[in-house]
């Protein structure tokens, strides 16, 4: 059975979808259905209870990008209850992993196929950190599932000849939501387009391409208008000051600089402060500590500051780069880093964000807790996913972005050589994008940040085995 994007405009479209389909989407929505009633009504970080306030308070704020608090804002209008997001989550994963399986089992007729992606979606399924994130409320599962779709997306216009104007507003729908709902994602869709574009025009496809990229920024436009519709405050952390402030103070601490330039670094973070706050894989210290309207007054002399210490020192620069981001290279966690692969203390970051928020008056939210705490079973599972990211083994065969961003690039290289096509790698974009863009950005060692890296590399199982299977029956043919 193929997936035709071309004719999904017939109305018979979904009576083709099969038993099997039902069964590969199933299967992710029983088990990690599981983990949200244990962990009811879902697992919320600090960013959780902020975005839920400025729903609640109807005030909003770009520190998180509006465009996923307004999904959640929407979603709880349907049933005013964290569960709502969590159950959207589960069933976005289900449907993008239940559309990738149906295409890759496309003119296959041998059933083995099947059964592997039935075992594979299972393994998936019973990996704690795939089944915490989708109860999560954070973008970045939003964000990391959509980028599983676009590398998807990506791969079915290398395998097709030409791509229906459906398609085309698909893909465009997809891009314009991942460039709105994370930061650096306007970074990720630009890049994408400008390499799509040019691999489009080598293969006489330009109007198709245009269409897209006209579609994308209309749809990038459309979302970007709610933040004036609902008068979205401008509150936004500066990645920029973020990064530049942690390399100075880090350069500050390590090279031998120019004094006039020393005292200008300690104008934005005091000397006492780069003592003793500097971290070298956590930035946000030195972020908040950092004067920010010496920073609005002279962001411009402190980057150029940045950049000629970083040309000048070159061995220290790049040093200074991988220490500060060693979750995008590093395959096993070192107990020297700042950040979680995941966390399921919920009251922990409830308490952190109401005590730094004296002055709300608003509780709907502040008494939410685990509806299970204290039963057996939660005690149960939650030791058990806790246990399970503790254990170093168990992390980095499951959890380490790294890893699997090593695997990934090894499945691509075994598929080049079976298919002979180059334009193979170009499906690993978006993420290579992302992984890039945390590269250089990253604040803490968070394991969301690149989540995509797991997901991917799922996809990529997934099609090298149709890949495999594809050969196997060209040479039985022959």
């Amino acid at each position: 059975m193929e997936l035709n994007f071309d004719k999904l405009k017939q109305h018979n479209y979904f009576s083709k979808l099969s038993y099997n389909d039902l069964i590969i989407f199933l299967i992710p929505v029983i088990l990690f259905s599981v983990y949200l009633y244990v962990f009811y009504p879902g697992i919320l970080r600090y960013d959780s209870f902020n975005q839920l306030h400025q729903i609640v308070a109807h005030e909003y704020y770009n520190w998180h990008p509006f465009f996923h608090t307004f999904i959640e804002k929407v979603l709880l209008k349907i049933y005013p209850s964290p569960v709502t997001v969590c159950v959207f989550q589960i069933l976005t994963f289900s449907t993008i992993w239940t559309v990738i399986c149906n295409y890759y089992r496309r003119d296959i007729e041998n059933n083995k196929v099947f059964i592997i992606q039935v075992v594979l979606t299972v393994i998936i399924a019973l990996i704690p950190i795939n089944a915490i994130f989708s109860i999560m409320l954070v973008k970045d599962v939003l964000f990391s599932y959509w980028l599983l779709f676009l590398c998807f997306l990506v791969a079915v216009i290398v395998d097709r000849e030409d791509i229906g104007y459906e398609f085309i507003f698909l893909i465009a729908l997809t891009m314009g939501c991942l460039s709105q709902i994370r930061p650096n994602g306007i970074y990720i869709i630009v890049l994408t387009l400008i390499f799509l574009g040019y691999y489009l025009f080598k293969r006489n496809l330009t109007k198709k391409f245009l269409t897209i990229l006209a579609l994308t920024f209309v749809i990038i436009l459309l979302i970007a208008s709610l933040n004036v519709v609902f008068d979205v405050h401008d509150n936004q952390k500066s990645a920029v000051l973020a990064k530049v402030s942690h390399m100075l103070a880090d350069y500050d601490l390590n090279l031998d600089l120019d004094e006039p330039d020393r005292q200008k670094i300690h104008e934005l973070v005091s000397e006492k402060d780069i003592r003793e706050k500097y971290r070298t894989t956590f930035s946000d210290p030195i972020c908040f500590a950092s004067n920010k309207s010496v920073w609005d007054n002279y962001s411009h002399d402190y980057i150029e500051m940045a950049v000629k210490y970083s040309i000048k020192n070159p061995i220290h620069f790049l040093e200074y780069l991988f220490n500060s981001a060693p979750i995008v290279w590093d395959i096993t966690r070192d107990s020297s880093w700042i950040g979680y692969q995941y966390n399921t203390d919920m009251e922990k970051d409830k308490y952190k964000f109401y005590s730094n928020h004296k002055e709300i008056n608003i509780t709907e939210f502040e008494d939410i807790s685990y509806k299970n705490n204290g039963t057996g079973m939660f005690v149960g599972l939650n030791n058990f996913v806790n246990d399970f990211k503790d254990n170093i083994i168990l992390d980095t065969l499951f959890d380490s972005p790294a890893l699997y961003m090593y695997i990934s690039l090894l499945l691509l290289a075994v598929m080049f050589f079976i298919t002979r096509s180059k334009a193979i790698f170009l499906i690993y974009l978006p993420n290579l994008l992302n992984i890039l863009v945390i590269f250089v950005s990253t604040p803490i060692q968070d394991n969301r940040y690149l989540y995509p890296n797991l997901l991917v590399c799922y996809f990529l199982i997934i099609m090298l085995i149709y890949v495999l299977a594809k050969k196997h029956s060209s040479e039985s043919a022959e």
